[in-house]
């Protein structure tokens, strides 16, 4: 028998949570997911209200719009980044990204869409002020014959000037799932090296396989250990910035969460992300896979605890 708790929605925050013992959650996720997974549509729909009282004012002025890669992804106002400008001119603070909470700091993640032409220089900019160690890239910059992303880091060995910051590739490491590359930035006297991260094997609004779960939380895991090391933000971004982006943040928390703890409140997570930026894990599919990683997280925990158990020999006297 497992414990199965009902999603409470407090009206004025509109907060949504649905704690689960991780000892249940196998009983849990099975139940939610009887007749077409109808309780997961449930619950889904329920975050749809999540931020909807939210302004986006600075992302729907003339000046901003076409820095917006899809004219319905806007980032809110009260946890956008700003950027540093030089100049006051109406606008130059302006990129598509917000912060997101992470399990140890408020502004552990930036979640941003994937820059255009006309915005690389911003994105880099953003990074560099950030001082951002870590980029992760959930996306091809061509997927389905369509651009999903510009590529906006250098092509060769070569350093590349993206308006007054430069940025040289020092290594590149393709595997059949990720590829690993080195950046070093200069800007004046300064320099600061990043680590880009890019996950090649994840479909456009969609999820890995389930034989791909594995791969995509050694991939998390990896960038966890690198995360460690730092204070400041992880920029992290596929196309537009909120359903493989989400997806992603969803794991690198829970991950964390589940090291510590013996429940999983997937929901409340999901929604409080959604009030930092808008359709963060953008489909019901994307919301069901996080559960079944869970699944997958919970039952390796129990292997590790298990295999660190010291059985003592009983015949010995």
């Amino acid at each position: 028998m497992f414990v199965f708790y009902r999603s409470k929605t407090a009206l004025k925050k509109r907060k949504l949570t649905s704690p689960v013992q991780l000892d249940d959650f196998d009983a849990y996720f099975k139940e939610m997911s009887k007749d077409s997974a109808y309780k997961f549509s449930l619950q889904f729909e329920e975050l749809k209200s999540v931020g909807l009282d939210l302004s986006h004012d600075a992302a729907d002025l003339p000046v901003n719009r076409p820095k917006n890669r899809y004219t319905n992804i806007l980032p809110y106002d009260f946890s956008r980044v700003k950027l540093i400008s030089m100049h006051n001119d109406e606008g130059s603070d302006y990129i598509n990204a917000n912060y997101i909470p992470g399990y140890k700091h408020a502004k552990e993640y930036i979640a941003t869409q994937g820059p255009l032409p006309e915005t690389r220089n911003d994105f880099w900019k953003m990074v560099l002020q950030q001082k951002s160690p870590i980029i992760v890239m959930l996306t091809q910059c061509n997927e389905r014959r369509r651009v999903k992303c510009d590529h906006y880091w250098p092509f060769t060995d070569e350093p590349v000037m993206y308006g007054e910051i430069s940025v040289e590739m020092f290594s590149e490491t393709e595997s059949p799932e990720w590829t690993i590359r080195k950046f070093r930035l200069g800007y004046a006297d300064e320099t600061q090296d990043v680590l880009h991260l890019n996950y090649t094997s994840w479909p456009d609004h969609g999820v890995p396989t389930v034989n791909a779960i594995e791969s995509i939380l050694q991939f998390v895991h990896i960038v966890r250990q690198q995360a460690n090391r730092t204070k400041d933000p992880i920029i992290v971004h596929c196309s537009a910035g909120v359903g493989r982006t989400g997806t992603f943040i969803a794991l690198d928390r829970l991950m964390q969460h589940i090291r510590e703890h013996e429940f999983a409140d997937i929901l409340g997570m999901v929604s409080e992300m959604r009030s930092h930026r808008l359709s963060m894990v953008q489909t019901e599919e994307q919301y069901v896979f996080i559960h079944q990683c869970v699944l997958l997280m919970w039952q390796k925990k129990k292997q590790s605890i298990t295999s660190d158990v010291i059985y003592e020999n009983a015949s010995k006297t």
